[in-house]
């Protein structure tokens, strides 16, 4: 795991690089790799790569940016979880390798596929890779959205990093609010890929790439896990598939040269990667989090009782209210967009936990509530259907009624239903609550909102519940899990120079499971 930042003056007829640059970049990131650093500047100063990096796999090599077949030149952040098998397969091939690491199969698999590398790798990462034989940079991150990157372009000049502070210390770059951003942030508590909340920032969307080259920066999609609205409905095996899934997702994810642990609430999520893991290593470390005086919130028997089942060493840190205050200003640092979440200040201490005691690799639940509709919302929706059948047979005049006269402040839940019931079309069932369908209407239009987000078409043959459980699924991972569980996750494990690794968003996992 690690932390990149880059500059390629692709527009420019010479060069003008400065390493000092490229070190104030390098070291806003530092805590994504206090274990090394790195950096290359070629030699018409036109191509600036810098790397931070956390040692988690072949720890005396891999050091970034790696060098590659015909000047080929890398930086990485993430975790290749099939590389050991792509590795044999270009040995095989008669492939020679200089290191263990998966940064090396990455730039001969570029040498091979070109652009098409990506559909054969299997983990979390962004990346970016300049081929000096095409003069360009080509960049990708990962299907799931794991592993964040961020880019920009001025005046001829493609700058990226793993986080916006980092494209910051550009002097191109200015601090300036995209105010087309606003109005998609407010209904949805995030701001919806490719724009970010500063002005000509973009993020890269999860499962996109893109390349730069004399004719300017150009992205596009190469897999999407809610490319198809269908269900299979004759999955008789699915539980045991799920398992052999799940078994060898985990199993992936215990690859590491270094102490791992396990992020315990003692729930069915983190129950369900420490029960698996433990069936296929020893000596793993648990870390759980609770609330002094609240005890609605702490987990901290369940966590104690699966901890002691498992032999894990067990740690706790227990949060008082100064303890979360003096946490905020690290959070404002590290979150560089606002993330509306509560979760982060116990995610920050959590990870913050691990790291003091000495682990750098976690394994972490995010995920499984909206691959297999764990929440209890989900369910509620499921129970009350044939309610919500018998008022959407009514004329629409009459579900307008019944929608206006529910109140919006009492219960905002209860009336963005009945709005979506007069609508004909629910909003998806996480999408952030509070708001009229008047007022998100307002939100995402005019000179200063952006589109937002949007599902997509309903098939010619979907129910009613079918629509809504597929905009609900796209919801979730267009937006919610990639721009805001993910984003949560990398940020503060990484502000504490944690690595986590989630077993639920594993493809193959996700592609089989989203489709049942």
């Amino acid at each position: 795991m690690c932390g990149i930042a880059g500059i390629f003056e692709y527009g420019r007829a010479s060069g003008g690089i400065e390493e000092s640059v490229l070190l104030r970049m390098r070291e806003t990131i530092r805590h994504r790799g206090p274990d090394g650093e790195g950096l290359f500047v070629s030699p018409d100063r036109r191509l600036g790569f810098a790397h931070r990096r956390l040692a988690i796999i072949d720890l005396d090599g891999g050091a970034q940016p790696m060098h590659g077949p015909n000047g080929t030149c890398l930086v990485f952040n993430g975790e290749i979880y099939n590389y050991p098998a792509l590795r044999a397969t270009l040995l095989a091939e008669g492939v020679r390798f200089r290191t263990r690491c998966d940064t090396e199969v990455i730039l001969h698999l570029y040498q091979r596929y070109g652009d098409r590398c990506v559909e054969h790798l299997t983990g979390m990462f962004a990346f970016a890779l300049f081929d000096p034989e095409r003069q360009r940079v080509f960049f990708a991150r990962d299907p799931i959205g794991e592993k964040p990157l961020y880019w920009t372009d001025r005046a001829g000049v493609f700058v990226f990093a793993s986080e916006i502070k980092a494209l910051l210390e550009h002097p191109l770059v200015p601090r300036e609010v995209n105010r087309q951003a606003l109005g998609p942030y407010l209904a949805n508590l995030v701001t919806p890929a490719p724009q970010t909340t500063f002005r000509g920032i973009y993020k890269l969307p999860a499962g996109w790439m893109g390349h730069c080259d004399v004719g300017g920066t150009q992205v596009s999609p190469y897999a999407s896990i809610t490319a198809t609205r269908g269900y299979d409905r004759t999955a008789g095996q699915a539980a045991g598939h799920v398992r052999e899934l799940l078994d060898e997702s985990v199993r992936a994810r215990l690859m590491s040269d270094v102490p791992l642990g396990v992020l315990l609430s003692g729930g069915m999520d983190s129950t369900t990667i420490l029960a698996l893991a433990s069936q296929q290593t020893t000596g793993m470390a648990s870390f759980t989090v609770a609330f002094a005086g609240h005890e609605q919130y702490d987990e901290r028997d369940q966590a104690r009782a699966v901890a002691r089942l498992y032999g894990t060493d067990h740690h706790e840190v227990l949060l008082s209210e100064e303890d979360a205050i003096d946490i905020l200003a690290p959070l404002i640092h590290h979150q560089d967009e606002p993330l509306a979440d509560p979760v982060c200040v116990p995610l920050h201490a959590v990870c913050r936990l691990a790291r003091e005691q000495g682990v750098k690799v976690v394994l972490a639940g995010e995920g499984a509530d909206e691959l297999f509709w764990g929440y209890a919302g989900y369910q509620s929706i499921v129970e009350r259907w044939r309610r919500f059948e018998r008022m959407l047979a009514l004329p629409q005049p009459v579900r307008r009624v019944a929608a206006l006269a529910t109140s919006a402040d009492r219960t905002p839940r209860r009336r963005e239903q009945l709005e979506g019931i007069a609508a004909g079309r629910m909003n998806p069932i996480h999408m952030p609550v509070g708001l009229t369908a008047y007022q998100r209407r307002h939100l995402l239009s005019g000179a200063n909102a952006g589109p937002g987000w949007a599902p997509a078409l309903p098939g010619p043959h979907e129910s009613a519940l079918e629509t809504l459980a597929f905009d609900t699924q796209e919801y979730e991972f267009e937006v919610r899990l990639p721009e805001l569980l993910l984003m949560r996750i990398d940020r503060f494990s990484m502000a504490n120079s944690v690595e986590a690794r989630v077993p639920f968003l594993d493809p193959a996992l996700v592609d089989y499971v989203y489709r049942l």
